[in-house]
């Protein structure tokens, strides 16, 4: 960040004018935002009651705030201006069984202010592509910092919830994902009151139940039921974080313990069609990556929830996204300026919402890509093979692309799974 703004300064710092024209609109910007927020996140008994409008949009101005100084002095942001801003949000997680939707209150607020930006960039004589990626950085790396502040806040508040009564096992399970215990050594004294036998290590799995057009509202509980069918190894950890959610921590000494852990996904999902029919549920489970030693398990919780969260995105209908498998999306979507130029790039004219047939012919790209013959595509999207030919040749002209060649194929199916997260 601090090498970002530095080259900044060396060549074309945010315009005076741009900061100025912001902090004229500060005050009916943050409305702007706060309603957003109000309109859009929802919440339930398990967040508590929502905060007050007003108080919404005082933590609006103090965003909008920490961005005029942040970038009129092109610097990154301090500890106390990012705890201003995040302060709505720690009170609020302090109080919730799920932070989800704060998360998103800010997630919508960032995404308004960053529209804002954009429209008044537009036609700016002094605007420059370096100074919008700088931009860009200020925004988007306040928001994940303010968003690890209220997880960090949740996540404590959680474990002082475990520790006043809550059953020892979960509280186990939390030290870990949460990497809140002192050492392994405690750690391991706590699960030897539990008769828990520790393994060296963990891979989690975060798994939730799509049923319909959504993730099934009591899922955790439909997938204990489905856990408990296929069993579970004896050094495994099992907790429901919330009434949507399972996770696993799946013991493991290599990475290549993955395998066992993408079987019992394999096996939820056979025990989901016999018991439901087949179809008619879907699981969708996210896996992180392997870390040594009983801290490792907290990062590979965060990698998992990154990669239930993608496949929510590129996958509506289910399945396993494994971390390292989506890295390339992780990295291309920190900037969400280059992967939009980068999908512009590729798939150019069927962005166009005026081209005549172009959700179809975004369709038969997608299923020709995913599939890789036209009999499969033509199967999969109840077409005669001839239709799909010749929708394939309209692509080949628009795109002036060679579906056959795989480098080509590589980049087209990366642009469209990119237009699905951006």
């Amino acid at each position: 960040m601090a090498k970002v703004a530095t080259r900044a300064n060396s060549t074309s710092v945010l315009p005076e004018s741009l900061l100025a024209e912001l902090e004229r609109r500060r005050a009916g910007l943050a409305r702007h935002m706060a309603r957003a927020v109000v309109a859009v996140v929802r919440w339930d008994d398990s967040t508590g009651a929502p905060p007050e409008a007003s108080a919404i949009a005082r933590a609006c101005e103090a965003g909008l705030d920490l961005f005029l100084a942040t970038a009129r002095e092109a610097r990154p942001a301090t500890a106390k201006e990012l705890r201003e801003v995040a302060q709505l949000g720690i009170l609020q997680a302090r109080g919730t069984s799920s932070v989800e939707p704060v998360l998103a209150a800010y997630r919508i607020a960032a995404r308004v202010a960053w529209d804002a930006i954009l429209r008044a960039w537009r036609g700016h004589p002094e605007a420059t592509p370096e100074a919008l990626v700088v931009t860009a950085n200020y925004v988007f790396t306040a928001l994940d910092q303010v968003a690890a502040e209220v997880t960090r806040t949740y996540l404590l508040a959680r474990e002082q919830h475990l520790m006043r009564g809550t059953r020892a096992r979960a509280r186990l399970f939390h030290a870990l994902i949460s990497d809140t215990f002192e050492s392994e050594l405690a750690l391991q004294k706590q699960a030897l009151a539990l008769n828990q036998v520790m393994a060296q290590g963990y891979l989690a799995l975060v798994l939730k139940l799509v049923s319909g057009k959504g993730e099934s509202e009591r899922g955790a509980q439909s997938l204990a039921e489905l856990l408990q069918a296929v069993g579970l190894p004896p050094l495994a950890l099992a907790h429901a974080p919330d009434p949507t959610t399972q996770v696993i921590l799946w013991p493991a000494e290599a990475e290549a313990d993955a395998e066992g852990a993408r079987g019992l996904v394999q096996r939820l999902q056979e025990e989901a069609d016999t018991r439901w029919g087949k179809g008619r549920t879907r699981i969708r489970a996210g896996l992180g990556g392997f870390h040594p030693g009983l801290r490792g398990a907290s990062r590979s919780y965060l990698e998992a929830q990154q990669a239930v969260e993608l496949g929510r995105k590129l996958r509506p209908e289910g399945g396993l996204n494994q971390h390292d498998e989506v890295v390339p999306y992780l990295v291309l979507t920190q900037n969400p300026l280059l992967a939009d130029r980068f999908v512009r790039h590729e798939l150019g004219p069927l962005l166009d919402p005026d081209l005549r047939g172009q959700r179809l012919l975004l369709e038969t790209l997608e299923s020709f890509l995913d599939r890789g013959s036209v009999k499969a595509a033509a199967s999969a999207l109840h077409l005669h093979r001839h239709t799909v030919i010749y929708r394939l040749g309209k692509l080949k002209e628009l795109l002036r692309a060679d579906l056959e060649d795989p480098a080509q194929r590589l980049r087209l199916q990366l642009a469209l799974d990119l237009r699905k997260l951006l």
